[in-house]
């Protein structure tokens, strides 16, 4: 089916207003089938992110916000977190509920996030999975923090192909829990946008990627538009929808057999270090890749540039103990 001139025109000019920054992506996938609960995700950056894994027991104190209402508590929840970058930027996490959050891009033509409010909560919009780990068992309950907040602006400093610059977030959020419930947030103009569901009633939601804003995304599988091979984000996870809703169709529900099959979402949107992009004529890294089983609380870590396939669960590290663990750090980082 052809997409609308409506929806061409406006992926011709995010594909134009993002070429600077499209190597600065990533795409995730949502499958809940029975007593399968997984969910598989790609981090894609240019550069090396020095990715560390951490484990962190329940009692913690946090700070999610250098402002005066900036929200500080106690860890509620063990958890398992992947630290990105330097300034250690929480990119994924899963809780010892199986609650998982994540950041994904999402460029500054289309994220910007509202002043915060004298008296309202604050939150960084770095710290946002980290919160929603920390504090919260369901997507359900997450969201009505999240209403109920300022989740404002962070400068981030350093990043790969920012060296010696600060720049403001540029990321948007998706939570999913053990019931399959799952959602999407984005600021878009200042205005907290949330889409909600599970495979049943919003399927469009268990699968993400990167520039346009998701609405635009939804559009596109309300009109039934199909993936091409190029690694542009529509197209990344409208071929990690195909797969996952292929699983569906087989009514999937062996969770061995889940495990190997979502193997083909990373595959369709793995790009390696090594795949020149004919769109930007650039190179368009994958770093790492996450599977999580949230059913066995378990991840499987696969990094772009080392044959070395890592296994983390709560089970390395004491839950109760007000303490961060590290579990696991990239081989070939000195």
């Amino acid at each position: 089916m052809k997409a609308s001139k409506t929806i061409i025109a406006t992926l011709i000019a995010a594909s134009t207003l993002s070429m600077a920054s499209i190597a600065t992506a990533c795409t995730s996938a949502i499958y809940n089938n029975g007593d399968v609960n997984m969910t598989v995700r790609t981090m894609d950056w240019a550069g090396q992110d020095q990715a560390e894994v951490v484990g962190k027991g329940r009692g913690i104190e946090n700070q999610y916000a250098d402002t005066e209402d900036g929200i500080t508590s106690k860890s509620k929840y063990a958890s398992m977190q992947i630290k990105s970058f330097n300034p250690g930027i929480v990119a994924e996490a899963m809780n010892e509920k199986g609650l998982v959050a994540r950041i994904l891009y999402l460029g500054k033509d289309y994220t910007e996030f509202p002043e915060g409010k004298t008296g309202v909560p604050d939150v960084s919009a770095g710290e946002v999975p980290r919160f929603v780990v920390d504090n919260f068992a369901t997507t359900d309950e997450a969201l009505a923090a999240l209403r109920s907040i300022d989740v404002i602006d962070q400068k981030i400093c350093d990043l790969p192909g920012h060296t010696n610059e600060c720049i403001s977030a540029p990321v948007h959020y998706q939570i999913t829990d053990a019931s399959g419930k799952s959602a999407v947030i984005e600021y878009v103009k200042g205005e907290q946008k949330i889409y909600e569901g599970t495979h049943e009633t919003a399927p469009g939601v268990q699968f993400m990627s990167n520039d346009p804003e998701f609405s635009t995304h939804l559009i596109m599988d309300k009109e039934g538009t199909k993936a091409d091979a190029s690694i542009r984000s529509y197209d990344r996870r409208l071929r990690a929808k195909e797969i996952v809703e292929d699983l569906y169709a087989r009514d999937v529900k062996d969770p061995a057999k889940a495990a190997l099959s979502i193997k083909a979402v990373a595959n369709n949107v793995f790009s390696g270090y090594d795949r020149i992009d004919a769109h930007v004529n650039d190179v368009f890294p994958t770093l790492w890749t996450i599977y999580t089983d949230q059913a066995n609380q378990s991840w499987t870590l696969d990094r772009a540039d080392t044959w070395e396939i890592e296994q983390y669960n709560f089970t390395m590290f004491d839950n109760a103990q007000a303490a961060e663990t590290v579990l696991g750090q990239n081989p070939n980082v000195k």
